[in-house]
């Protein structure tokens, strides 16, 4: 990497030397070189951040969509695609969502407040099926979740998949969601938990 940027500001002053020697006077051509080949990364960047949106949605240049989100974050980014409460006794759920933005997304039990890192007791497990009308378009392994922390909330993460390599963006969906474990010992102390889909990180 350090080549790169040395070879990267040096390119320009060699080439700037090469056209002194080779006859050319003129100041202002000597300094074009220069200033052109050190402002184009300026104007990509730019470039990138004006399309940003499109792009994180998937309408064209879609594998570039999740480094743009880690770069330039959408304020909705995070926000769950669907969600519903959770209720003891209940253990399968349907959610109907569209997916915004391309990139890593997963099955969320979300829970209100703050607790301290460690693992939620008791375990569970998600099987998420997801369709298009009655055609199923993906089917996740049966698994246990990975904990998150917030400001504002806690939970597990379950089932990450990719959009659009595993699921289309924009278009309605169904998604069928199995749970097993002891839900009700769960949400026993944990009031407002919900269970939904939502876009997570892509680091």
């Amino acid at each position: 990497m350090t080549f790169v940027l040395l070879l990267y500001f040096i390119a320009p002053l060699v080439l700037v030397l090469f056209m002194y020697l080779s006859g050319t006077r003129s100041l202002r051509k000597l300094i074009t070189v220069p200033v052109a080949f050190y402002s184009l990364p300026v104007l990509v960047v730019i470039g990138f951040y004006l399309l940003r949106t499109p792009i994180q949605q998937g309408r064209f240049l879609a594998q570039l969509g999740p480094i743009l989100s880690l770069v330039f974050p959408a304020e909705d980014l995070y926000v769950p695609l669907a969600t519903t409460k959770l209720v003891s006794g209940k253990n399968e759920y349907t959610l109907r969502f569209t997916h915004k933005y391309v990139g890593h997304h997963a099955v969320e039990i979300s829970v209100p407040g703050t607790a301290p890192f460690g693992k939620l007791e008791p375990e569970l497990q998600v099987l998420i099926k997801v369709f298009n009308g009655d055609k199923l378009l993906y089917e996740g392994e049966k698994a246990g979740g990975y904990g998150f922390w917030g400001k504002e909330d806690y939970g597990l993460h379950f089932s990450r998949y990719r959009v659009p390599e595993d699921l289309p963006v924009s278009k309605p969906l169904n998604a069928e969601i199995t749970i097993s474990g002891d839900l009700g010992r769960f949400l026993d102390g944990r009031e407002g938990t919900t269970l939904g889909v939502t876009k997570v990180s892509d680091e």
